[in-house]
């Protein structure tokens, strides 16, 4: 069986039967910055290493396959019907939508169709910026005005894969969140200059920084509380797990929007991080 094709021009590979048996990685970044991410924006982000410095928190082995990811929801205000851009996490039946997912050179597109909505969000870092760029457009292709709402979401890592992993009565006391002028700062509190941060290029509509205020009680990323209401709660607190939520409330078709997610060692870089996405 075919799930994809080798697109020569482009350099890419074109997967454009998503339900594979197995993950499909592809790995983005050169230099300190790096990210390894699936077929369906499942994965994590790292600075430098892997084991003693992630960003992003991801489960391996863990049911559902490549659990969390970098995912961005779309919700129709019209009608409360979600979806995402990348096929998991909430898993629109391929009957009804339309996924595909383009690994090129370190970088990834995923691209969706449901609803006469074409969207698309490219994963890339670029060479001389400790950033990974989440680039989001969204067409409107029907002859109605449409209400939408974009939610961004990650799981900060405790930047240990052995604290992310074991220990949770220390983990869950050892690292707090922020929010501030559009940015959301996840700060270690047992690293002296240790902060990550999540961003956008626009002004919010909503955000939350801790994950179990956004996903909910007894729910996964597949249907998190925040997008099925339409609304994040602004959560944020000292202790507990974290994540990066941004939400966008946009009237198609205006243009799309781009996030950024980081680490850095003083709340200054956070600043000039998010005047270098409003460039991009």
């Amino acid at each position: 069986m075919q799930y994809g094709h080798f697109d020569n021009e482009k350099r890419e590979y074109v997967i454009n039967r998503v339900d594979l048996p197995t993950s499909w990685t592809n790995y983005l970044g050169l230099k300190d910055m790096c990210a390894v991410v699936n077929h369906t924006a499942g994965g994590y982000m790292f600075y430098k290493t892997p084991e003693y410095h992630r960003i992003t928190c991801f489960r391996g082995n863990s049911v559902p396959m490549d659990r969390p990811g970098h995912y961005v929801y779309i919700r129709d205000n019209a009608d409360g019907d979600y979806w995402s851009i990348s096929w998991q996490p909430v898993g629109k039946s391929l009957e009804e939508a339309k996924y595909s997912c383009r690994h090129g050179m370190s970088y990834t597109v995923y691209e969706s169709e449901y609803k006469d909505i074409a969207a698309s969000q490219k994963l890339s870092i670029p060479l001389e910026d400790p950033v990974e760029l989440w680039d989001v457009k969204i067409k409107n292709n029907s002859d109605r005005v449409r209400e939408l709402s974009v939610f961004s979401y990650c799981e900060f890592s405790f930047h240990h894969i052995m604290i992310d992993n074991q220990n949770f009565q220390m983990s869950m006391y050892c690292a707090g969140s922020s929010y501030e002028d559009g940015i959301i700062e996840h700060d270690l509190f047992y690293e002296e200059f240790g902060f990550q941060y999540f961003t956008g290029n626009f002004e919010p509509d909503g955000f939350d920084c801790l994950r179990d205020k956004f996903i909910g009680p007894y729910r996964t990323e597949d249907n998190p509380i925040a997008v099925e209401k339409g609304q994040c709660g602004g959560s944020f607190e000292l202790g507990n797990n974290h994540c990066g939520s941004l939400q966008k409330n946009r009237r198609k078709g205006a243009p799309g929007v781009q996030f950024l997610g980081g680490a850095f060692r003083s709340r200054q870089p956070g600043q000039r991080e998010k005047s270098h996405g409003q460039r991009g």
